[in-house]
């Protein structure tokens, strides 16, 4: 069976009774001629109705049976990692890596599941750059972008909080400060916190987009879009094409309105906002 068919059956709305229906054909059939491919379809039929315990051992015996049998690995990897088995799922799925045909479709797939096999057993940089492999062939997979997306944010945390905790008077470390003490409704205070923060090191991104969502908050759309510009300069972070968009509405720039908020509309951690503030836009 080809991924083609696979990813179609995956994709096809199927009715629960037809699957349950074409899964005892594949067990009689795998009873009578016990193949890699009816092994592969028999455990297909029960990964479409989300019983992946039960499909893992038919997948396995596929690439028992035929070991160069990409799909299954994939699947089997899908699987196990559905299962939280994920040393398990990083095997089959660098399996399938080394066997699946070159510029394969199926290659996002194997890219997103390595990548999100990789994040789970806290190895961050390597998933990220299985998802970036497969952005840069995909880049509207929005899987991919969410999953991305979410790990460089838990990343940077992570990486700012460690950093805080040993050097405090640090950029870093006066940003870190500016969120906790945002958190705690001191808004005063974390206004200077950022501020320090950008003092110390005007060429880093962060502060400004902390300092100007605060000034947005207290309706000065002017100073935050000054303060935004500079970010964009720096950064790519969607909240900031979110913030400039919201800021330039406020201040009657409609055309860098519509292109910021646009932009940030394509990620999916601002995709609703976005789609909220060009709708308040109206028609042209």
């Amino acid at each position: 069976m080809t991924f083609a068919l696979l990813a179609a059956a995956c994709a096809a709305q199927a009715i629960p009774s037809e699957v349950a229906a074409q899964e005892q054909f594949y067990e009689k059939r795998v009873r009578e001629a016990p193949t890699a491919d009816l092994w592969q379809r028999l455990g297909l039929t029960r990964h479409l109705q989300n019983r992946y315990r039960d499909a893992i051992p038919a997948f396995r015996e596929a690439v028992r049976l035929d070991p160069n049998l990409w799909t299954a690995h994939l699947f089997l990897g899908i699987g196990l990692y559905r299962t939280n088995d994920f040393p398990s799922s990083l095997a089959s799925l660098e399996n399938a890596e080394k066997l699946a045909p070159m510029g394969h479709a199926g290659r996002d797939e194997i890219d997103y599941w390595l990548g999100a096999s990789r994040i789970a057993l806290k190895q961050p940089l390597r998933g990220l750059q299985d998802l970036e492999r497969l952005l840069a062939r995909n880049p509207t997979n929005l899987d991919a972008l969410e999953l991305a997306t979410q790990t460089y944010i838990d990343l940077g945390t992570n990486l700012w909080n460690e950093v805080a905790e040993e050097t405090f008077e640090t950029p870093q470390g006066y940003e870190i400060h500016g969120h906790a003490l945002e958190d705690g409704q001191n808004r005063i205070g974390a206004l200077e916190a950022y501020r320090m923060s950008l003092a110390l090191d005007p060429k880093r991104a962060g502060p400004r987009l902390a300092i100007a969502r605060i000034l947005l908050d207290e309706a000065k759309p002017a100073e935050a879009l000054a303060l935004l510009k500079e970010e964009l300069a720096l950064s790519l972070d969607p909240t900031a094409f979110l913030l400039a968009g919201r800021a330039a509405a406020q201040t009657g720039g409609r055309a860098n309105a519509q292109r910021w908020l646009t932009e940030a509309k394509q990620w999916p951690a601002t995709r609703t906002d976005a789609s909220k503030a060009l709708a308040d836009l109206g028609p042209r």
